[in-house]
Parts: structure tokens; C-alpha cells; sequence
């Protein structure tokens, strides 16, 4: 792996990615689509060369050539020249995950089983003079030595390629028995043969049987990737491999052991109906992420420009896709634009003015962003769950700096560099995670630690103030937490005349030790759900007070913790009310003792993320004010928020580096209060810093 050395590939990167449509070869202009790829913003073209489809006259065998392409010249040739002429990098998209029929004829060993034995097969229902397409096996020979690798060589061989992307290099279920075999070889059993209970992940399409080991379908797309990038690094080690990571599923050290750089697709789906729109779906999340990875270039996120891949040929409403861009940005990463073909084969051309527009902000901002780093209060262990995602949707929408971490990248290092850590229920512990909070407590690290099991608190039980002796309820319905005294401070304004809020879920039953204070109880059920209002007059609560707690408070060493006894994080995640929205951000504020990075009134839909970069504080605001999928822009204005400046520093100047308006801002002691006139759906604060005395006052940068 190259890490000693900045490759064109380590800068700012603003990609074009032309899905290319075979019928629409003879309309391909090289020279322009290289001159519309910069006029449209972008400095990095990917563009379809092998796999599915060969793009240039391939020698390898069962590697189908394009039909349409020309005889008499070498498109693919003219299209990287062209590129390189005009100071545009061209990576080579690579699609080995299907095939047609004559390489299913001639090789049925290649391609993935049913459990009854039959092929996957696309195309069947497909109007028009089309082959089938076959699903190949990631384990079998297609993907790797027999055609896969020679194709690649040639490629590197004939062509001055700049990098190379892998579509679709994932693993899917599969009977065959090369899969079974090695199923049998790394277990010792024989694989699930059942497809009744297949369950397909939205971001990947993995495919997955129930009883499969939940490590085999990594396992399989490391070992075949394995194989590429030797193969590629044989011929070309500066060239780059970009590989998809996954927000939910991924170990990035496992991605980035055969890859230089790393993608995802925060897909916006709308084509799925509003109703069933994941909950959590914010391309930011996805950057902070896939930016854990120390010391790596900015992960891509990739933006389709279609509403669902059933309208592929139409672009996003564009307010949402304009919104949906900004995230990849303002989360810190490189913004990687899909687009089905080319500007004289787009008829949506709303999609190409909003494309060109981002990106002119991107370039805008690029030297502000280099080598910036997130100026973040707290981390978010993060295991894709329910509640983690919760806690996310509770914490964008308060504005609140956190960044995440994965289960193995919970060290004692990491946590180190954090004020507070927020642990969702659920998530592992194993790695000696209990000794290592404990460790990060003693030593002055605040902690909201989230159970609903024995088998979540038990384990830091002394660490959090209760008893080993612990039980959960059943999933409790018709109940409230209920403020106590110790937990005034819980209440924020917003809860000043609200003694109860709403609570469902499981939760865990115990005593709190001495010296753990409650903040919260639960009142229990006043009755089943099926008779909370028949009649109404039988509504009244016959229980009213209990001690049995909710939310408990210790000091520990030189440090704190608060216990959740529930999931809040689960309930924000299943009903979205404000009261466990702002109840969430009371907590982290108390936790935080009122000194955060950054702070406003929140606003929900409006998020924040800030940067630091040595000379100046960078703070993107993006405005996604409005019920998705979003249909216009609504305009913020007044957008007013307090920022503190690192310790010595103070402001001297403070602009809107996007919209270019003038902001009203004041310094007072080590905090920079500032406001937006009007913010529409993104922008970026730039306050510069120099050294100095804190303590005067400034107003419109006068």
C-alpha cells in the first residue's frame, strides 16, 4: 500500500461519472465530453471500459466487445487523450459481476447457483434484441484469473488509465460448489442451502442465507480482491483502486487492504415510494465514516442523479439533489457525481445546472478544506444500529460536533481525544471495551452509556453506579419518564412545564448504588395498549411515581457518567419526536457541561459540521428545511450560532464563502457568536483567526 507519497489521487477530487449506454456509442464525441466534464466542474471522468461490456477491441476471451463500437478507430484511446489534454484524470470502470450467455455456455463453473442448482439470470422480461445476463461467482474463475485479471492487464498493457473502479464487486449468495467447498474449508460445515430467507442489504446487494456465517460474504470479496490488486500493483503500483465501504457492515482496515481509496452510494431511492424511504440517509454520516480511516484520502461519496434506477433516464427533484450533493462536502468528502451517459444524451438538463453549480462551490472551497480536520465534542460508537442511528439523527439535528467509530476502532487512543463518548445499546463489547471505559472515565472522559439488557449493563455495572442484579421489562407501552429533582438540570427550556415524556421500549430493571443520583424514572403502563383511550375516563394513571430509574448520574474518578436504563437512541430512530430529539441534546449538553464546540438553537433539518484548519474554523450549514423528498428550497434566514475559538486565537475575520453575503458576528471572551442573513441550501463560514488577546467585540467585520 502507498502511503509515503501525495498521487494526484491524495488532492481535491470532483469526479463525473458517465454510465454509459451502448446504443448511444456512435453519438460519443471524446474531445467533448472531456471539455463538458470540466465545464461542468469536474476534474476526474470515470467512464466504462471492461467487464460486462468491452469498450475497446478486447483479445481476452468471453469478454464481450461492445457492439457498437467503431471499427476504424479507438474510442476509448481518443477518450483518454482527450482527457489528459485537458487536465482531466480518467478512471476505468470495471463491471466483472455479470455475463452474457456464451460465456454461461462455455463455462457454467463461473456463474452463481440457486440452491435448486438454475443460474441467476437478467434480462429475460427485457424488450428488445438483448442477451441474457448471467450473475458470475465472486469465488469463481470469471472474476479473477481467467477473465477478470487478463482483462485488467490488457487494459494497463494498451492504455494510459489513471485509476481503476470496481462496480458491483460484491458478494452474492451462491450454491455453486466452489462456494460450498470453501464454505466447508473455513468452517467446517456445509453451507445454508435454504434461499427461502435471503436478505438483500440496500447498500451493497449482498445477498445473504439465513444460517450463513456473517463473516464469509467479506471473507469472499477480500480474497477476490486480493487477487485484482496484486495483479494490478504487479503492473502499475502507482495506480489506484477505488472499492466500495459500507456505512452499516464494513472494517475499512479490511477495504483498504486491497484498495487506495474507498467510495459509498448514499443512495436516494425515491423511486421506492416517500413511505418507505430509509430513516437515516444523510450522505454526511456516510463521509464521517468512511473519513475514520486515519492517514487516507477523503473517501468518495457518490451522488446517482436519478430518482431510483427505474427512472434512471430523469434526474432528482432538484432542490433534494442539490442538498443531497452539498452532504458529501460539508461531511468531508470527495464528491463523485453518476449520471446515466452524457451531456448530448441527458435530456434532463436541471440535473447538469445543478451538477456544475456544487461543484463551482466545491473548487471554491477546496484550499479552505485541505487538510482540515473535525472540530468534534464527542464520538458516536457506531455499529449501524437502530439506536446508533438514533443517536446520529438526534445529534445532526441538534447541531451537535460528534464523529464515529467502529466497534474495532474503539481504543483507548481513539476515545482519548474526546470529551464525551456516547455508547448505543447494543453495541459490542467486546476488545476489552469495558476496561477501556472505565479507563476513560478515571482519566476525565464523560460517558452516556445506553441499556435495556443485563447483558449490555452487567458488564460495566461498578463503572455505571447499579447493582449486577438486573432484569428487563417487557416491551412497555402506555408509560413516561418522569423528571426527578437530581435531573432539573435535564429539562433545558424546552421541558420547564413538561413533567413526563413519552417512553416505549424495553427497559432494565435495577438499583442504583450509593452516590449514583436519579435523574429520571419510569411511570409505568396505566393500561394495554389496546385500551389506552376506552374509555377515556378510565385514562387515569394509577401509578403515577416509581423508583424505578431511567436515567441515572455518577462521578467516577475525574470523570462522569450518565446511564440510560432504555434506548433512546431506538425510540428517535422509530417515532422521530421532538421530546426524545431535544431530551437527547439536553443530556449531551449537561454532559458537557455547556461548553461546546459549537452551539444554536436547532433547528431540525438544518445541520452543522465544523472544521478546523490551523488558520481558520470552518463551519458548513446545509439547509434541508422540509419533509423529503424535498420539492423546493426554503430559505433560512437569520440562521444565529456561537462558536468557541481554540485557546490564545481570536477572530479577525468572518465571510460566507459560497453566497458571498456579509455576515453580522461579535467576539466575546474566547466566542464568536454569528449570523447568517439568509442560508439556502448550503454554505460555509469561514471565520479567520489570528493570534492575539481575546476579549473585543466586532460587528459586521467592522
Amino acid at each position: 500500500m502507498i502511503t509515503n507519497k501525495k498521487y494526484w489521487w491524495h488532492g481535491p477530487l470532483r469526479v463525473i461519472q458517465t454510465n454509459l449506454q451502448v446504443m448511444d456509442t456512435a453519438k460519443m464525441d471524446p474531445d467533448k465530453i472531456a471539455r463538458e466534464t470540466v465545464e461542468m466542474g469536474g476534474n476526474v471522468l470515470v467512464t466504462n471500459v471492461g467487464g460486462i461490456y468491452a469498450w475497446y477491441q478486447s483479445r481476452v476471451q468471453y469478454h464481450r466487445i461492445n457492439e457498437y463500437l467503431p471499427n476504424d478507430r479507438d474510442l476509448l484511446g481518443e477518450l483518454i487523450e482527450a482527457c489528459h489534454r485537458h487536465g482531466v484524470k480518467l478512471v476505468a470502470r470495471f463491471d466483472f459481476s455479470k455475463a452474457d450467455d456464451i460465456a454461461y455456455q462455455n463455462h457454467p463453473e463461473w456463474f452463481v447457483r440457486e440452491p435448486d442448482m438454475s443460474p441467476r439470470v437478467f434480462g429475460a422480461m427485457r424488450p428488445g434484441a438483448w442477451s441474457n445476463l448471467y450473475l458470475t461467482c465472486i469465488n469463481a474463475g470469471y472474476r479473477s484469473h481467467e477473465v477478470a485479471v487478463p482483462v485488467l492487464e490488457e487494459v494497463i498493457d494498451r492504455y494510459d488509465i489513471d485509476g481503476i473502479f470496481f462496480n458491483a464487486p460484491n458478494y452474492e449468495y451462491c450454491c455453486c460448489e466452489t462456494c460450498r467447498q470453501k464454505y466447508r474449508e473455513l468452517y467446517g460445515r456445509e453451507l445454508a442451502m435454504d434461499g427461502s430467507a435471503v436478505e438483500k442489504d440496500t447498500t451493497y446487494a449482498i445477498k445473504q442465507a439465513a444460517g450463513l456465517e456473517p463473516g464469509f460474504a467479506s471473507r469472499c470479496v477480500r480474497d477476490n480482491m486480493e487477487v485484482i490488486y496484486r495483479a494490478v500493483k504487479a503492473k502499475r503500483v502507482d495506480l489506484p483502486l477505488i472499492l466500495y465501504y459500507n456505512l452499516y457492515k464494513d472494517n475499512l482496515d479490511d477495504r483498504y487492504a486491497t484498495a487506495d481509496m474507498i467510495c459509498t452510494e448514499s443512495q436516494d431511492v425515491l423511486s421506492r415510494g416517500w413511505r418507505d424511504l430509509p430513516s437515516l440517509w444523510h450522505p454526511v454520516l456516510s463521509m464521517k465514516l468512511g473519513n475514520t480511516a486515519q492517514g487516507r484520502p477523503a473517501p468518495f461519496g457518490i451522488i446517482h442523479s436519478c430518482p431510483g434506477m427505474d427512472w434512471r433516464h430523469t434526474g432528482l427533484p432538484t432542490a433534494e439533489y442539490l442538498f443531497w450533493m452539498s452532504g458529501v462536502a460539508a461531511g468531508g468528502g470527495s464528491l463523485w457525481h453518476s449520471i446515466t451517459g452524457f451531456k448530448d444524451t441527458i435530456s434532463d438538463k436541471r440535473l447538469l445546472k445543478a451538477i456544475t453549480e456544487v461543484d463551482r462551490h466545491i473548487a471554491n472551497i477546496e484550499g479552505d478544506m485541505d487538510e482540515a480536520s473535525p472540530r468534534s465534542d464527542m464520538l458516536l460508537l457506531w455499529d449501524g444500529s437502530k439506536s446508533a442511528e438514533g443517536w446520529a439523527d438526534i445529534l445532526m439535528n441538534n447541531q451537535l460536533q460528534f464523529d464515529l467509530a467502529a466497534p474495532y476502532q474503539a481504543t483507548r487512543q481513539r476515545l482519548a481525544g474526546y470529551p464525551l463518548v456516547i455508547v448505543p445499546e447494543g453495541f459490542t463489547l467486546e476488545n476489552g471495551l469495558p476496561e477501556i471505559l472505565v479507563e476513560y472515565v478515571e482519566a476525565g472522559g464523560r460517558l452516556i452509556y445506553e441499556g435495556a439488557s443485563g447483558g449490555q449493563l452487567a458488564p460495566v455495572a461498578k463503572l455505571l453506579g447499579i447493582s449486577e442484579a438486573i432484569s428487563t421489562s417487557e416491551p412497555l407501552t402506555a408509560c413516561y419518564w418522569r423528571f426527578e429533582q437530581n435531573g432539573d438540570a435535564l429539562r433545558g427550556d424546552e421541558f420547564k412545564e413538561t413533567p413526563l415524556l413519552p417512553h416505549r421500549g424495553q427497559t432494565a430493571y435495577c438499583k442504583p448504588l450509593p452516590g449514583t443520583e436519579v435523574m429520571a424514572t419510569l411511570v409505568p403502563p396505566f393500561a394495554p395498549l389496546n385500551s389506552v383511550g376506552a374509555p377515556p375516563e378510565r385514562a387515569s394513571m394509577l401509578v403515577d411515581r416509581t423508583e424505578l430509574p431511567l436515567c441515572l448520574y455518577r462521578q467516577a474518578g475525574s470523570g462522569a457518567v450518565m446511564c440510560l436504563l432504555f434506548m433512546l437512541g431506538g425510540l428517535m430512530g422509530q417515532f422521530r419526536l421532538a421530546e426524545h430529539s431535544r431530551l437527547g441534546r439536553n443530556l449531551v449538553r449537561f454532559m458537557l457541561g455547556g461548553k461546546e464546540t459549537f452551539s444554536m438553537k436547532p433547528v431540525n433539518g438544518l445541520e452543522a459540521v465544523c472544521y478546523e484548519n490551523g488558520s481558520s474554523l470552518l463551519i458548513h450549514l446545509l439547509n434541508g428545511i422540509g419533509q423529503r423528498p424535498l420539492m423546493d428550497n426554503v430559505e433560512y434566514h437569520g440562521a444565529k450560532f456561537r462558536v468557541r475559538l481554540p485557546e490564545g486565537r481570536e477572530a479577525e475575520r468572518v465571510e460566507l464563502k459560497l453566497s458571498g453575503d456579509t455576515p453580522l458576528w461579535k467576539q466575546e471572551g474566547d466566542e464568536v457568536t454569528v449570523t447568517v442573513p439568509k442560508l439556502s441550501y448550503w454554505d460555509m463560514v469561514k471565520i479567520t483567526l489570528n493570534e492575539g488577546r481575546a476579549g473585543h467585540g466586532l460587528v459586521d467585520g467592522k
